[in-house]
């Protein structure tokens, strides 16, 4: 995995035109900081980027982090961002 800093602007112009698992304490230190500044993780392969993306949602979450997820392929995109949890309600 390699970690890369953007800049807010890019992180929002990668936004525009959009449409195994690390440690719980390492995603929660990831998403406070991605909170200020956006990041750019590179992975190996798409399975990957897939299992990161999927534990990032469950801390944000949990910590009801103020992040923004984005994945591209084997990249994926962390920043700044409202996030509104949803009210999940157990299916009758």
């Amino acid at each position: 995995m390699k970690l890369e800093k953007l800049s807010i602007s890019e992180f929002e112009t990668i936004l525009k035109q959009s449409s195994k698992r690390a440690p719980y304490g390492q995603n929660q230190s990831l998403l406070r900081g991605a909170e200020t500044e956006a990041v750019k993780l590179t992975f190996e392969n798409d399975k990957k980027a897939i299992s990161k993306l999927t534990a990032l949602y469950v801390v944000r979450r949990k910590l009801n982090a103020q992040v923004r997820l984005l994945r591209k392929k084997n990249v994926l995109y962390v920043g700044p961002g409202d996030y509104t949890p949803s009210d999940r309600k157990a299916r009758k």
